[in-house]
C-alpha cells in the first residue's frame, strides 16, 4: 500500500472544496464576462487557488493574483487569508505600477471595514491579506464572497497596468 504524504492528503481531500469556490465564482457575471481564471494547485503544505485576469501576467503563475492556501492549520482554525499578490519582477516595473495603483487600492480596501485585514504599502509582492472565516458547508459560497470583494480591485489594477503601457 502506497502512503501519500500528509499535504498531498489533505489537497485530495479539499480539492472538492475548492472547486465548490470555482463553481461559485464561474456563476458570476463579473467572473464570466472579465476575462477571469482560476487555478487550483498542490503545495507544500496543502492546496491553493489563484484568480486573476488574463492581463496580469500571471502565465506562470507569478504575476498579479488573488491567492489562498488552504493548510491543516487553516482547517483547523475554519480561517484563511486571501492575498493579493503583485509577483513578477520582469515583465513590468512593480515600483512604478504601485505609484499608480496604492493610494486607490488602500482607499478602497480601508472601505470595506474587514477585520484583521493587511494593506502594505511597502511590500512589493504582497499588497492585501483579507482574512476569511469558513464552514465546511458554506466554504464555497463564503470564500468566492470574498474574492469578489478583492475583485473590486480589478479596475485599479487595470488602469495601473494601462498607464505602465501608454508610458
Amino acid at each position: 500500500m502506497t502512503t501519500v504524504s500528509p499535504s498531498w492528503q489533505l489537497f485530495i481531500d479539499q480539492h472538492p472544496q475548492c472547486m465548490k469556490v470555482l463553481r461559485q465564482l464561474s456563476n458570476l457575471d463579473w467572473y464570466q464576462t472579465g476575462g477571469w481564471s482560476s487555478f487550483i494547485g498542490p503545495y507544500h503544505a496543502g492546496i491553493y487557488m489563484q484568480v486573476a485576469k488574463g492581463n496580469w501576467y500571471n502565465y506562470g503563475l507569478d504575476g498579479i493574483h488573488f491567492e489562498f492556501g488552504l493548510t491543516q492549520e487553516s482547517l483547523d482554525a475554519k480561517s484563511l487569508s486571501i492575498d493579493l499578490h503583485v509577483c513578477h519582477k520582469n515583465l513590468f516595473d512593480r515600483v512604478q505600477f504601485n505609484s499608480h495603483t496604492v493610494e486607490r487600492m488602500e482607499e478602497l480596501v480601508n472601505g470595506w471595514g474587514v477585520d484583521g485585514t493587511r494593506f502594505s504599502r511597502t511590500n512589493l509582492t504582497e499588497r492585501l491579506s483579507l482574512p476569511v472565516r469558513f464552514t465546511k458547508s458554506g466554504f464555497g459560497k463564503q470564500v468566492a464572497a470574498a474574492i469578489t470583494q478583492m475583485s473590486e480591485l480589478a479596475p485599479i489594477i487595470d488602469d495601473g497596468l494601462d498607464r505602465l503601457e501608454a508610458s
